[in-house]
């Protein structure tokens, strides 16, 4: 309810972390989800760089748009660009600068390149983006709080709340499901089954393989 918002937003502008001490939440929060991270020293600057067999959340990471707050990297592969804001910025609109890194992210003779781009006009090159201020998801704050996502693959997709991070495993996980040509497959599917099936039966399968897209 409205009273339970302003109860929850009362209570929690008591008191503001900085941009810096939000970077040492979030990295905790990075860390037990699996990745290796540290604002303080896992920097570009300080030559950290991605490596072989490490899930790495690399600190200012240098892009045409300036440097990104983070960029998680499984192995040497770029995953996605860390937005990371002060605890009572709008969180959800934030995940746009994390865009702007997408785009301008550069890639280098030691970092895996994807091999293609995604968006409507193929302008983004990292699929992933986040952004967060460290804060828990809570509903009655919904804009404020908790880690931002976008697969940016798909024109379509919106960004959504999530309730803790993804694993290094469950990004790459994610980033191996080609939505796209499962739905030209079902779109191109034959009912060439070996046996006749009846018109009923078709609209049924479609009707399902509609519902499935």
């Amino acid at each position: 309810s409205q009273q339970v918002a302003k109860r929850t937003q009362q209570a929690s502008s008591s008191f503001d972390l900085s941009e810096d001490l939000t970077r040492i939440l979030i990295d905790q929060q990075l860390i037990d989800a699996g990745w290796q991270a540290d604002s303080l020293d896992l920097t570009y600057s300080k030559g950290a760089r991605p490596e072989k067999g490490k899930n790495k959340a690399i600190a200012e990471w240098p892009t045409e748009s300036g440097p990104a707050d983070y960029v998680l990297f499984c192995g040497l592969t770029p995953m996605a660009p860390v937005e990371a804001k002060r605890k009572h910025v709008n969180v959800s609109t934030t995940i746009q600068q994390a865009k702007r890194y997408s785009r301008g992210f550069k890639t280098t003779a030691e970092i895996r390149s994807h091999g293609m781009t995604w968006g409507a006009k193929g302008e983004f090159r990292l699929p992933f983006v986040f952004s967060t201020n460290g804060r828990p998801y809570l509903r009655q704050l919904d804009t404020h709080s908790g880690i931002w996502f976008c697969d940016l693959r798909r024109p379509e997709n919106l960004s959504r709340a999530l309730q803790g991070w993804f694993t290094p495993d469950g990004l790459t996980a994610l980033l191996k499901q080609d939505e796209q040509a499962a739905l030209e497959q079902l779109a191109t599917e034959t009912f060439d089954y070996g046996f006749d099936v009846r018109f009923y039966q078709k609209n049924s399968i479609l009707a399902t393989e509609a519902g499935i897209a």
